[in-house]
């Protein structure tokens, strides 16, 4: 009698998987379709000792196809040597009563197909328990079931079986069919082995547990055969492991070798550096020769020409010098140089400066013929005019300066007044405009004009150790950024009217600290501290220590300090004030004309939200700064817009007009 098909499994269904994959996910499909949804399906699978690795992604394949369909499933793994062995085997100790295996494989398949046919199949159908029923499937298709009860005969000489297998092609389903009579006597003879059963209780008890300690021996052999396997696994790793080290080793004994060659290389090149520089020094001491014997050359080329000094503005005797000094009294002495002293005269009904070289000088001659060549030649605003030379005293003549060093108007030598802080320049002629004089200058001119370069080498520094470049007094070297240099101390001590010795950090840690008012001038007038602040800055970028560093003088700084000297005019000397006066024609500028930022009269006056009018540039870098508040009552700022003064402006227009025509008339 057969079972029904739909939900044929309503408990616990053992399902053995065939090795091929294809073959196993159709036993399983027909099983999953043959299932209701509170049954589970356990999926065994006989593994032999040559096809453990190849089977575990069958099996995880089958659970994955149970997930899909929302069946319970799990899967368990026996070793066994014979795959029939181990299922009839399990089926005894488990006690498995549903079973779904493989009929045949599926390439085999036939319709009519009735019972299976592969050797594994026929032996557990013979062989295994009668009380389990046993589906066989193939190729998702039902081709047999040996239902429980099934009876085992064993084949004799003497006795003709009456049920089990013989030819695989005969009809076994009418040969295997039960008839009533069997099962009445197999009732019988359950009923009287029941009986026995109380005889044979401790044979039975013996029984199960010599079979329970052929289970655990069945475990422990199959946990032994894993740890075999692992250890393959392990020993594989560790070999592959010592075949990795020996690489290592053998790639850190190349490296050794680079290492050395390395070594060997970075030392001969050490060699040829040293060598390099050693030819270095020499070629440039063939050059320095070079230079110095192209400058002699010149030089000698210069004065032999026959009007070496007949281009030369005045030549002057000796005795013209005596009378113009008072014989070079000391009280006309007015300084000392690099090469001599500086005397004031009066020579040919004009006040002059002349300089006596100091004879003492071993190139004092060379010198002064150096001097007078070049600056006969030379003509700027910014450096002193020679007016004349005399031969016979090594002397030169230069226009007077009424107003001294730079140094002593600092220093307010003679109790001389203080500079204010509008003067843009190193001033200081009778307008307080800045002349460089001194022997320095021709011979940067003439060197440069022999090498084509900037930069000039010399053993023997002059000037004063305070404004020198650093990195001259190591390498001897000048080039622009020494000049740079000089340009930022002079600014810090026109900002401060300090001493030059620790100036720099002096004017650096008060920056840092929110505090330059501190070290500032006064003397010199209220400084605008927006423009004092600037101007400290770009001293200090200026005077850094190394070369590359410092602003490039023409790009940068001139860009910052040409609206600075626009914003602020110089002030007038004493005598164009005397004059003004004198004349009653100048008139006083009105207040309310001025920024009371900048104190100079406003180009573009705009009124800002505090009620006050300020010039628009001078504004805008207060607010740059960093300021929120007003600079007149220092009360926080509602925005910071400015609106033009149209009407203040015109009037300013008007008073500068006025202003410009009574000076033309003053001087005409």
């Amino acid at each position: 009698m057969m079972l029904r098909q739909k939900s044929l499994f309503r408990d616990k269904v053992f399902v053995a998987i065939p090795e091929e994959p294809r073959d196993a996910k159709s036993v399983l499909s027909w099983v999953i379709d043959h299932t209701s949804d509170s049954a589970e399906i356990i999926i065994i699978h006989i593994v032999t000792a040559t096809n453990f690795e190849n089977q575990q992604q069958n099996l995880d394949s089958c659970l994955n196809q149970c997930s899909r369909k929302k069946v319970r499933a799990e899967k368990r793994v026996f070793l066994f040597t014979k795959i029939d062995e181990g299922l009839i085997h399990l089926i005894k100790i488990y006690g498995i009563t549903q079973l779904v295996m493989g009929a045949a494989a599926d390439r085999h398949y036939r319709r009519k197909m009735k019972a299976p046919e592969s050797h594994t199949a026929m032996s557990v159908m013979q062989q295994a328990q009668s009380y389990c029923n046993i589906w066989f499937i193939c190729k998702g298709k039902q081709i047999f079931v040996r239902e429980a009860n099934y009876c085992l005969l064993t084949k004799s000489k003497s006795a003709r079986p009456t049920c089990g297998v013989g030819n695989p092609k005969m009809d076994l389903q009418s040969f295997l069919q039960p008839n009533l009579e069997v099962k009445r006597l197999e009732c019988m003879y359950i009923k009287e082995i029941k009986l026995r059963k109380e005889t044979e209780e401790e044979l039975s008890q013996q029984k199960e547990e010599i079979e329970s300690l052929k289970q655990a021996t069945l475990v422990l052999q199959n946990e032994l055969d894993w740890y075999r396997y692992q250890w393959n696994e392990n020993a594989s790793a560790l070999l592959e492991a010592n075949q990795q080290k020996h690489l290592l080793e053998h790639q850190i004994s190349e490296s050794d070798s680079i290492a050395s060659y390395l070594g060997e290389s970075m030392r001969a090149s050490d060699s040829l550096v040293q060598s390099l520089k050693l030819e270095y020094s020499k070629v440039k001491r063939e050059r320095d020769d070079a230079v110095k014997e192209a400058r002699d050359m010149r030089m000698e080329k210069e004065l032999t020409a026959p009007c070496a000094y007949g281009s030369m503005n005045s030549e002057f005797s000796l005795m013209e010098l005596e009378q113009a000094t008072q014989v070079f009294s000391s009280s006309l002495n007015i300084g000392r140089g690099g090469f001599g002293s500086v005397y004031k005269g009066f020579l040919r009904s004009t006040t002059v400066a002349i300089k006596i070289l100091d004879t003492e000088s071993l190139h004092a001659q060379s010198q002064f013929q150096q001097e007078v060549v070049i600056l006969n030649r030379v003509r700027h605003p910014n450096l002193v005019t020679l007016i004349g030379a005399c031969p016979e005293a090594s002397a030169l003549v230069y226009e007077f300066l009424p107003n001294g060093s730079l140094e002593d108007r600092l220093n307010c030598v003679d109790n001389t007044p203080p500079l204010t802080w509008q003067p843009g320049n190193i001033l200081l002629d009778a307008n307080l405009l800045s002349k460089v004089s001194d022997f320095g200058i021709s011979r940067l001119l003439l060197e440069s004009s022999v090498t084509g370069s900037d930069a000039h080498f010399t053993s023997q520094p002059m000037g004063t150790p305070a404004y020198m470049d650093p990195e001259f007094f190591g390498t001897g070297e000048l080039t622009p950024q020494s000049d740079t240099y000089s340009f930022g101390v002079t600014i810090l001590r026109l900002l401060t009217g300090m001493a030059p010795l620790r100036l720099i950090r002096v004017v650096q840690r008060a920056l840092n600290d929110d505090d330059l008012h501190s070290v500032l001038d006064h003397s010199a007038g209220e400084w605008p501290l927006v423009l004092a602040e600037q101007l400290a800055r770009i001293g200090l970028q200026c005077s850094e220590l190394s070369r590359q560093k410092r602003p490039d003088l023409q790009r940068d700084v001139w860009r910052v300090i040409e609206p600075m000297i626009k914003e602020a005019p110089a002030p007038l000397s004493q005598s164009f004030r005397s004059m003004f006066s004198e004349s009653s024609r100048a008139v006083a500028t009105p207040s309310c004309f001025l920024c009371p930022i900048t104190q100079v009269v406003m180009r573009d006056p705009q009124v800002a939200a505090d009620g006050f009018t300020y010039e628009a540039d001078a504004f805008r870098r207060w607010l740059d700064s960093g300021h929120d508040t007003s600079p007149v009552t220092n009360e926080t700022l509602s925005n910071r817009d400015a609106i033009p003064n149209h009407a203040l402006r015109s009037a300013i227009q008007e008073y500068l007009r006025q202003n410009k025509l009574q000076e033309l008339f003053a001087h005409g």
